[in-house]
Parts: C-alpha cells; sequence; structure tokens
C-alpha cells in the first residue's frame, strides 16, 4: 500500500512538473506570436497561463507538502529497514544516485542541470532566428537586424531563468520528492544566477551595439521623455543590482560574512525587479515570476506559522565555555512534527538580528517528541559571527538559562539508499556529529525491532580538537561506547589533537577537572615551545558543569610497547569482530605527551609519528594487559522506540490538515486580489493605451508601467500581509494554551531545570561509573583509509595473492560520509580518491 501510495504521488508531480517544462517549450508560440488579445488587462492570456502553468505548479506543491507528512515515515522505515535486510547479490545505490567522480553530484542532478541547459539554449536560439526576420524588414540592415535579433534572445533568456531560478531555494520542492535534495540544489541555483548576469551582460553588450550603430545610444541611455531612455536606464540599474548581488555571493564573501550578503541579496533582488518591470513593462513578466514567487512565500511563511503554534519560544540554552559549544533546547507542549536523521531546523534570536540560521537536529524524535536538541559550535574568528553573539546571551560555565528563540523547519529531503551499503564509515569533525546522532540511533532501534540481525558493519570516526569538546558530545559519545544497545554492532573511534586551552586549565574549572586533561607543571622558562613541556596525571573526574560528564581512562605507559601486537591481531580478525577496544583504547596507548607540540591549529593531518608508532611492528604479549575493570552501567536496557512506535502517523495526520489549510489561505486570497487588479481598466480602451497617439513616450510608460507593476505589488502585499500576521496570531494562540486563556506574555513557564537534569541522570546512566576512551594525537587519514583497503573494504581489484581459503574479498556497496568544515571534507574526499577506494563517497558540510 505504502509503495502504491509513494508511486502515485511520483507520478502526479512529475505530471505537474511536465505540464510546466511543456508550457516553457511552448511559450513563444502561445504568448508571444499568437497575437492574443487582453494584454493589459485580465483576458485569454490569463486564462490559459492559469490553466497551464500556474495550476500544475499549485497541485504539484500540494501534493508534496501531503506526501511531507504522509509519506515521511513510510519512507524512513523502508530505508532503515535494509540494515537488517539480507543483502541482494545484485543490491546497489539506484543509478541516478551515484556520483561522479570529479565534481561529486549525482546523475539526477546533471541530468537537471542538463534540462536548463537545453531550455536555456532553445529559448535563446528560437527567439533569436524567428525575431530576425522581423528585424531585417524593419532595418533592412541584416547587421544591425542580426545583432538587434541577439540582444532580443538573450533577453527572453533572462526571463526562462526568471522563472526558474526560486524552484531551486526551496525547502520543500516537488523536486525532494522526485529524489532531489537541497544541498544538491544550491549549487544549480548559483550557477543559474550566473547564468542569468551572463544573458543580461549579451543583452546589454549586443543593444549597446545596436544603438550604436543606428546613432541612438546617447539619446537612449539618458533620462528623458522623448526616447527610449525611460526605459533603458531602469535596465542598467537591473543589470548593477545583478552585478552587486553576485560579487557579495562569491565564496570569500558569503562565508565570512553571512548575514550581510544576505541582505545584499535581498535588496539586490528588489532593484532587479523594479528595474526589469520598468525596464520591460509588460504585465507578461508576472507569467513567469508569479509561480515561483507564490511558492516560494509559501515556504517561507507556512513552516514559521506551524511552528510559532506548537514550540515554546522560550528555549533553554548552556554554553560550554571550555569547547566552545552551544547546547540549545526547544519544547512543545504538543508532539512535533516528526523530524528524521539529516532533518534540521532555522533558528531565529530576537535580538540578534532577523536572519534564521540553519542547525542539524541532534536528538531522535521517537525518544522525545515533545522536544529538539541543537548544538551549535561557537565560530569567534569574525565579528559578524551569530553564534559569537548567541554564546555572549548563554552564560557561561553550563548554567542553563532561558532565551527567546523563533523557529522555522523542519526540513528535510535526505535519501536514504546508502542504507543498502554493506559498509558505511562515517569520518566526522567536531560539531558535525550531531548531523548522524539521530541516525545511529534509528539503526539501533531498527535492530532491537527486527528479528534479523544488522548486515552492514557501521564506523564512526570522530575527531575533536580538545578533549573539552569531547565532553560537549559527552552524552552522546558515552552511550555509544558503553551501551550494550550500541556496542555490539557499532565500531567507533576517537581522536583529541590538540591540548585544552590555558582558560581551561587555569581557570574557573581548575578544582574539577584533575588532569587527565593536560595541566602544566611550574616552570620559570619563557620559551613558548617548551611552555607546556611539563605535564602530570592524577586521574580525572569531569562533573556535569563540563557537560561530559565522563571519566576519560589512559592507560598507562608503560602498555605502549604493546600497541603494534594488538593492532596487529585486531588487523588479522574479521571486520565484524573488530571491538570498541580496538579501534580507541589501544591507541591511547602509544600517544605520548611528545606529540602536543606538533600539533597543529587545523587539528587534522594527513601523516602523524604518533599513528605510526602505534602502527609499528612490535610483538610483545597480549597477556600483559590487564583486564579493564567492569562498571556499573544504570543504562535503560529497553530497545530503542522506532518512528512507527512513537505514533508518528497520527501526529502527522494532524498536523497535514492544518499545513494544508494555511497553505490555501495564502494561496487562494493574493491570487484573489491580482486577478482583480488584473480586470481594472486604468484607462481608455483594454487593449491598448489611448496615449500612445496623444501622448509623450514618458506618460505611455506610465501607462504600461501601472498595468505591469500594481498587480504584482498588490499580491505581494496582500501575501506578506497575511504571512506576518498568520505567524502573530500562532503565537498569540501559543501563549493562550500554555497560560489558559490568558495572553499574558510573561506567563509562559519556564522549563524546571531540576527536573530536567534528573530526567538526563536517569535516561543517560551513570556518568561517574564509565569512560569515553579517545586517542591523544591527530588522526591520520590516510592510514584510517589504508587499514579499510586492506581489510579488503571498498577495494577495486582483488590481488592474486589474495586468492584462496581466507583471502580479503570485496564487501559490497560501501558508504562513506564525510562531515564538518569544507577542508575536512575535501582532505577526506582527496584521501579517498588518492587511495583508489571504490566507495559512494557522501559530503556534509555546514559551509553556507
Amino acid at each position: 500500500m505504502v509503495s502504491v501510495i509513494g508511486v502515485l504521488q511520483t507520478v502526479v508531480i512529475s505530471m505537474c512538473l511536465a505540464c510546466y517544462v511543456g508550457w516553457q517549450f511552448a511559450d513563444y508560440f502561445m504568448l508571444w506570436q499568437a497575437n492574443i488579445k487582453s494584454h493589459f488587462v485580465f483576458g485569454q492570456i490569463d486564462l490559459y497561463w492559469s490553466v497551464v502553468c500556474l495550476l500544475p505548479i499549485l497541485l504539484g506543491h500540494f501534493v508534496t507538502i501531503w506526501g511531507n507528512y504522509f509519506r515521511a515515515t513510510a519512507q524512513f522505515e523502508h530505508s532503515i529497514a535494509k540494515v537488517t535486510t539480507p543483502a541482494n547479490k545484485h543490491q546497489q545505490i539506484s543509478f541516478w544516485e551515484r556520483h561522479d567522480g570529479w565534481f561529486g553530484f549525482t546523475v539526477k542532478f546533471w541530468c537537471l542541470a542538463g534540462l536548463i541547459t537545453v531550455m536555456n539554449l532553445y529559448w535563446f536560439i528560437l527567439t533569436t532566428v524567428l525575431s530576425r526576420d522581423g528585424y531585417v524588414a524593419s532595418l533592412n540592415n541584416s547587421t544591425q537586424a542580426t545583432v538587434r535579433a541577439i540582444a532580443y534572445g538573450s533577453s527572453q533568456a533572462v526571463l526562462l531563468d526568471l522563472s526558474i531560478i526560486l524552484f531551486l531555494v526551496l525547502r520543500r520542492s516537488m523536486l525532494h520528492a522526485l529524489g532531489f535534495t537541497y544541498p544538491e540544489l544550491i549549487p544549480l541555483h548559483r550557477w543559474l544566477g550566473v547564468t542569468m548576469l551572463g544573458w543580461a551582460t549579451i543583452h546589454g553588450a549586443f543593444y549597446s551595439a545596436w544603438l550604436t550603430m543606428t546613432g541612438q545610444f546617447t539619446s537612449n541611455i539618458a533620462f528623458t521623455d522623448k526616447t527610449r531612455g525611460t526605459r533603458d536606464m531602469p535596465g542598467v540599474f537591473a543589470w548593477f543590482g545583478m552585478v552587486i548581488m553576485a560579487f557579495f555571493a562569491l565564496p570569500q564573501f558569503r562565508r565570512a560574512v553571512y548575514p550581510i550578503f544576505l541582505y545584499i541579496h535581498r535588496a539586490g533582488t528588489f532593484v532587479f525587479m523594479i528595474g526589469l518591470m520598468m525596464h520591460y513593462p509588460s504585465v507578461m513578466l508576472w507569467y513567469y515570476a508569479l509561480p515561483g514567487f507564490v511558492l516560494f512565500l509559501l515556504d517561507r511563511f507556512v513552516p514559521k506559522i506551524m511552528q510559532a503554534r506548537s514550540i515554546s519560544p522560550i528555549a533553554t540554552c548552556s554554553l560550554n565555555t571550555d569547547a566552545d559549544i552551544i547546547r540549545v533546547k526547544f519544547s512543545s507542549h504538543e508532539p512535533m512534527k516528526p523530524y528524521y536523521p539529516g532533518d534540521y531546523i532555522t533558528v531565529q534570536v530576537p535580538g540578534l538580528g532577523n536572519i534564521y540560521h540553519p542547525f542539524t537536529i541532534a536528538s531522535y524524535w521517537p525518544e522525545d517528541p515533545y522536544s529538539m536538541t541543537l548544538y551549535m559550535r561557537v565560530f569567534g574568528d569574525s565579528k559578524f559571527s551569530w553564534t559569537k553573539d548567541l554564546a555572549k546571551l548563554c552564560g557561561n560555565d553550563d548554567k542553563r538559562i532561558s532565551i527567546r528563540a523563533n523557529v522555522d523547519g523542519v526540513f528535510g529531503d535526505r535519501r536514504h539508499d546508502y542504507l543498502k551499503s554493506e559498509t558505511m564509515i562515517i569520518f566526522v569533525a567536531g560539531a558535525a556529529i550531531t548531523t548522524f546522532m539521530a541516525l545511529i540511533k534509528a539503526i539501533a532501534a531498527q535492530i532491537a525491532a527486527s528479528p534479523e540481525p544488522l548486515r552492514m558493519q557501521l564506523h564512526l570516526i570522530c575527531t575533536f580538537r580538545t578533549r573539552s569538546e569531547l565532553h560537549a558530545y559527552g552524552s552522546f559519545l558515552h552511550q555509544i561506547t558503553r551501551d550494550p544497545r550500541f556496542t555490539t554492532w557499532l565500531h567507533v573511534e576517537i581522536y583529541v589533537s590538540r591540548p585544552d586551552k590555558p582558560q581551561t586549565l587555569m581557570g574557573a574549572h581548575a578544582h574539577v577537572v584533575k588532569n587527565d586533561i593536560m595541566v602544566p607543571g611550574q616552570t620559570k622558562k619563557k620559551d613558548k615551545k617548551k611552555r607546556f613541556a611539563s605535564f602530570k596525571r592524577t586521574g580525572t573526574m569531569l562533573k556535569r558543569a563540563l557537560s561530559g560528564r565522563t571519566i576519560v581512562e589512559i592507560p598507562p605507559p608503560s602498555l605502549a610497547a604493546n600497541a603494534s601486537a594488538i593492532e596487529a591481531e585486531a588487523r588479522s580478525t574479521d571486520v565484524s569482530n573488530i571491538s570498541l577496544e580496538r579501534s580507541s583504547s589501544v591507541k591511547s596507548a602509544v600517544d605520548t605527551l611528545n606529540n602536543q607540540e606538533r600539533l597543529d591549529e587545523s587539528g587534522i593531518t594527513v601523516d602523524s609519528s604518533s599513528s605510526d608508532q602505534a602502527r609499528g611492528s612490535n610483538d610483545n604479549e597480549l597477556s600483559s594487559i590487564p583486564e579493564k575493570p567492569k562498571m556499573n552501567m544504570t543504562y535503560n536496557e529497553n530497545p530503542l522506540p522506532t518512528f512507527q512506535a512513537a505514533g508518528t502517523a497520527t501526529v502527522s495526520k494532524n498536523l497535514a490538515k492544518f499545513d494544508l489549510l494555511t497553505s490555501a489561505v495564502l494561496v487562494a486570497v493574493p491570487m484573489a486580489i491580482y486577478y482583480a487588479i488584473r480586470t481594472v481598466k486604468w484607462e481608455g480602451s483594454p487593449h491598448y493605451c489611448p496615449t500612445t497617439k496623444s501622448k509623450s513616450s514618458f506618460t505611455i510608460f506610465v501607462c504600461q508601467w501601472t498595468y505591469a507593476l500594481l498587480p504584482g505589488f498588490f499580491h505581494l502585499f496582500a501575501f506578506l500581509l497575511l504571512g506576518y500576521g498568520g505567524i502573530y496570531m500562532a503565537r498569540k494562540a501559543h501563549r493562550r494554551s500554555q497560560t489558559g486563556g490568558s495572553d499574558v506574555e510573561t506567563a509562559v513557564p519556564y522549563p524546571d531545570f531540576a527536573a530536567e537534569d534528573e530526567k538526563i541522570s536517569v535516561e543517560d546512566g551513570n556518568w561517574d561509573e564509565g569512560d569515553v576512551v579517545y586517542s591523544r594525537g591527530r588522526m591520520d587519514v590516510r592510514k584510517v583509509i589504508q587499514s579499510f583497503v586492506d581489510l579488503g573494504i571498498g577495494s577495486k581489484v582483488s590481488h592474486k595473492s589474495d586468492q584462496g581459503p581466507g583471502a580479503k574479498q570485496h564487501r559490497g556497496l560501501v558508504s562513506v560520509f564525510a562531515g564538518g568544515p569544507e577542508g575536512y571534507v575535501d582532505m577526506i574526499e582527496r584521501q579517498c580518491k588518492k587511495a583508489a577506494w571504490s566507495v559512494e563517497f557522501h559530503r556534509e558540510t555546514w559551509a553556507p
């Protein structure tokens, strides 16, 4: 039944998009050459456009919203079930989801990019060729006619791209229902913006050349009502608006000062649209721009309204000053919209600006449908850093406080074909671990719910800059390395690359952190390189104030000589038998304090002498290693709940009704106003402006501007009024539901921190009785990858020496995720290619 409904939704959305694409190919003949009358007021042209173009787009969007609620759970459950389903001999990721080996894009991405390229060339060539004969007849000069036709054809290509570009930035898009993801479409949006600027530049250059050839350049590029200058100058301003947007959208600027980029992008869009309307005052421009605008505004307003009515405006916030990690938790009086692994929300904090910032949800919805948790890395390098300003509001010393915050979302379009893999390897750096927290818990829930054993081998390889940063995620890391629900199948390696900063070692937490963190010894030497050369170890307990609540256990230095033998034995075993101790505690035995002087600011390197020592060739016996003492755990051994067990169907049904109703109102009312304005006869005959024979050219333009600008302006005004009014009413309704009908702002209840601490203590386990084992030193990516290749995981070709019994065989499809800063992800990808590793590579980066 689920598959039938899914196929039906896909067919409907595909047909809607096919209608829209068909309209774009036939538009020139239907509207520009069919001589349809009633151009200035509502008539046949509006009927054709409404039925063939606008209606299919809206229908497809509503089907997409329906699918987001009713199909999301079924799709994810179908995908997650693959981890316990016996692998088919021919099982593999679908052809459309395959990544290319050069740029990392999927096959479906290149198909969509190819379709848009064909449409661009089609519009340019078609309009240039068909208009040239008319220009030859009117100008009696073939050269001038060709130049003028190219200028006209490039302008039509700008209109085509205008009609497409907003479809590529929707968070709830029909394209997502067909398998595309938001991060996958953003590069296409940028490329299309560059293409628009290119067509506009060609149009301006060839049109200026034609004016120069006819001796009209000086008179037409000017503010005068005697020529086309009154229309041409707004076109110049529109072009400058595009140039400014393109310049500030460069990666170097966009990533450095993202808020400024966003404000300039919005202002540039406004300047471009007003300039375009005044340069070419035709109501037909709305036929290209309006469908995208409607969906874009729906995409921005409806999720905000949905969350404003359910999520409390009061969130809890705490800052781990040692790790520079902010933990924010949102709560709701009713079950939240179900969110799935990889989903994200955008957050806006009043007082820190109006921009919403995206963050991946770290919590697992079935565990607690009434809350969601985010981890935010504080970036203090720029004075424009939003997280830096938020950290100032969140206090210090991990004391949780209440802040006001608004939420937009939930958004999610991740495809889960990678769960078909027989081996999945996840490389994460720092805060990127939040992207995979829910996924790992979902796999654990599937293992407990399924009678079949886990067939997938899952490896999580984490690297953190400091031990304090590791402890910021200690709740999760401790669970996956100590809770039997995870340790039986999840292989974890954790690296800490640098010592904690001096403020941590000698600051407010010094009485808590008793050194397994490196505490500087007494020295009077001024040499900075030797300042931390002397260290002491006295054992460690990190209390809840540091968010870690763990004891970090470092094997004594005497075990260093045994590390190579341990590693050799671990490599000789099958990958399914690799234990947690092999992947974590062994390496920590061979990483000594001498490595600390070699740790760079990035915390990651491709080569490391400490890793060389860890993987050396010492054959000492293993029996000398003392057995680790057993810890008394208080973890809840009950299986993690699945999405179905948590009742997502009922929650989705109730939310979908409100979502569809809200979307319908926001579409119907502004569109009714648009059509009403289109029926008004502002002056004279409905088919033309009578001023064309009796007034100046400037008056003619004013007449045309009236019909071109007013319908869209009133539509936009009505949409914004309804949208912001809906958000206000949703927040007001939420406050009343929380205060028993009172509308007092201060009556919103604040969280009970003591009760929440007790709940965390019971659910997460007894942290003072366990440890999170990690390796001190930089992760050697090349050698980590090579260790998998040596085990036959992802190897392309089997060597002759590998033939025979016990030989290492290729372990089916291998998926590799790299999450973290873009530079880290790029490094992982380069090493994968350099090692000739046969894997499906997925990027998870937060670069804007």
